[in-house]
């Protein structure tokens, strides 16, 4: 436990140098992975680093009579423009509180997060409309909250544009999950996919379908989900956003809202 905070804080100290020293930039278009499932093509320009954080997260599942609650806060992703088109990202989660009831009795387990380590390569160019981006998760995180041991993934972003400033969004992905057990890996894929909309110059809509087959060796299972989020560029190195998801399959929670922010530094 002593040794995760340990490895966060470091993250953090590295973060705040990294913003410390400063970069001409080009002027992009403020793109961010916040809120919703689907990853965006989109790459930092060379020198900017982007900061987006869940100020707060709730997911609740209830079946087989049990109930199970879910708090976290301060899920953060620090995003580095190292290329043209390619950036690096660290992302870790400060603090998650799960609540477990049935019949038994109840249960609580908190602390850190694992930590994600990953890399964006935009493919035609620095904002799409495909990149690649692969990651790697380290085990970081307390026992009962973290997977237990390292896992992987590559996810294709992709976005167009339809007309009429409807945008179409898909993330497909394979993952070398963790085992449920905490030791060893198994296949796990899917994508989601967003249609989003401007509301006003600042203010933008998107709805989502995510779905992903999880190969679990004790269990095979499916987990689907719909959302909705909202996000609000504020300033021009500012947004705010909003998301609730709701469960459409057995092994999703029934539902989950997400609050938090992105800002760029320059």
């Amino acid at each position: 436990m002593k040794t995760a905070y340990r490895m966060h804080f470091r993250l953090a100290a590295l973060a705040m140098l990294l913003l410390s020293v400063p970069a001409y930039a080009e002027d992009r278009d403020f793109c961010a992975d916040r809120p919703g499932f689907d990853t965006p093509p989109c790459t930092l320009a060379p020198g900017v680093v982007m900061v987006e954080t869940g100020l707060a997260a709730i997911a609740h599942t209830s079946g087989g009579g049990a109930i199970d609650d879910t708090l976290t806060f301060g899920d953060t992703l620090i995003r580095v423009g190292v290329a043209q088109s390619a950036e690096i990202e660290v992302g870790l989660t400060s603090y998650i509180r799960d609540r477990q009831r049935d019949a038994s009795g109840i249960s609580t387990t908190r602390g850190v997060g694992d930590m994600v380590v990953a890399v964006r390569r935009g493919i035609a160019g620095p904002n799409g409309p495909v990149a690649l981006h692969a990651y790697v998760t380290l085990p970081t995180g307390k026992a009962g909250i973290g997977a237990g041991d390292w896992g992987a993934g590559l996810i294709v972003p992709m976005q167009f544009d339809l007309g009429q400033k409807f945008q179409l969004a898909l993330s497909p992905e394979i993952d070398a999950a963790v085992n449920a057990s905490g030791r060893g890996r198994h296949v796990q894929y899917g994508s989601a996919i967003s249609l989003s909309h401007p509301l006003s110059k600042a203010l933008g809509l998107t709805g989502e379908l995510a779905a992903f087959r999880n190969e679990e060796p004790t269990g095979h299972e499916t987990v689907a989900q719909a959302a909705a989020s909202l996000a609000w560029q504020v300033a021009k190195e500012w947004q705010l956003d909003f998301e609730g998801d709701a469960g459409l399959s057995k092994a999703a929670p029934d539902y989950q809202f997400k609050l938090g922010f992105a800002h760029r530094f320059r």
